[in-house]
């Protein structure tokens, strides 16, 4: 299965990699605005759950 998804891969160029865009709007995401609920979810905007991720280890008693 592997190679089927490699068989149509190519390898980017300098300068190809200079023209990739994307990540959070305005520069770097403001991480103290994220956090973690007692039951374990991460809270605070959209992208803090592709930078942290929280223990579910305890719950909203042990608080």
């Amino acid at each position: 299965m592997t190679n089927n998804i490699l068989k149509n891969a190519k390898k980017l160029k300098q300068a190809d990699l200079k023209n990739i865009v994307g990540g959070i709007k305005g520069g770097k995401p403001d991480l103290s605005l994220c956090g973690c609920s007692c039951s374990g979810s991460v809270t605070g905007p959209e992208y803090c759950s592709q930078y942290i991720a929280c223990p579910q280890v305890y719950n909203c008693k042990d608080i």
